[in-house]
């Protein structure tokens, strides 16, 4: 395997990324996502204001626009699921910021895994336990699972299955709430809105389909999109990229459990 190799990789409530560079436009997307410099050089992230930070790691919350600009130190970039315990601890850590630059040397000796994980030398069980020391190191504690409301989490079952495509109505059902008490409750216990993570769900199916090779209109048909020009505006918003890269210069990799949460849907 070459240094310049991009790969995904992905489990149940997180995926990893990791490029030796990227100057993307603005994006935003319904993940946290830390960043992290391989090499301990800084990058630069851009926020909507244009107010610029240079730095070798940070946090960015959900649904915050950004710029980043990462001129070969390589990055890795560990996107949560909102609805994920890891998300819900870095979020005591962003004190109400949206971009919160962080010095890599917090992530001391792990650090030593950067260079070998952008080689693609580090087997999913070593990047997975990697992914949970580096929140580990930002929040001081081991990731521990804070409870979600049981009707928040039937909730979101829901929505997975049935790849974003429930009406809320039915939604409320499940969690035998109102529309009202349930959106307000949602947002409350998840971070982000019932549509919002709607979406987020086609999204993260669609970054799914990749591990095989598949036609982009089937990957948009499963993922719950109408077509693939929708998928595809979908996904330069939320990274960036084309899903055309994705599918041609990104060595994607999944474990049976992020196939099995993400791999199927009931789309109507």
């Amino acid at each position: 395997m070459t240094t310049q190799q991009n790969f995904l990789h992905l489990w149940d409530d997180r995926f990893l990324y990791i490029t030796p560079a990227i100057q993307s436009g603005l994006t935003a997307r319904s993940s946290a996502t830390l960043l992290a410099s391989v090499s301990g050089h800084p990058f630069m992230l851009e926020a909507l204001d244009g107010t610029r930070v240079h730095c070798t790691a940070a946090l960015v919350a959900p649904h915050v626009s950004r710029r980043l600009d990462v001129d070969g130190c390589g990055l890795l970039s560990l996107n949560l699921d909102p609805a994920s315990s890891a998300y819900r601890m870095l979020a005591r850590c962003m004190g109400g910021h949206g971009i919160e630059p962080i010095d890599a040397r917090c992530f001391g000796k792990l650090r030593d895994d950067f260079e070998p994980a952008q080689r693609g030398l580090l087997g999913d069980a070593r990047l997975q336990s990697l992914s949970a020391r580096m929140v580990e190191a930002i929040t001081g504690c081991p990731e521990l699972v804070p409870p979600i409301d049981r009707r928040i989490e039937r909730v979101l079952q829901a929505i997975r299955e049935h790849a974003g495509q429930i009406p809320l109505k039915k939604l409320s059902a499940v969690a035998c709430l109102s529309p009202d008490r349930l959106t307000h409750l949602f947002a409350e216990q998840v971070g982000v809105s019932v549509k919002r993570y709607a979406l987020w769900t086609k999204v993260r199916r669609t970054v799914q389909q990749f591990t095989g090779h598949r036609p982009l209109t089937d990957v948009a048909l499963v993922s719950g999109f109408t077509d693939a020009a929708h998928m595809s505006r979908t996904f330069q918003r939320y990274f960036g990229l084309p899903p055309s890269f994705l599918a041609s210069r990104v060595h994607v990799t999944a474990d049976a459990q992020a196939s099995h949460a993400w791999g199927h849907a009931t789309v109507h």
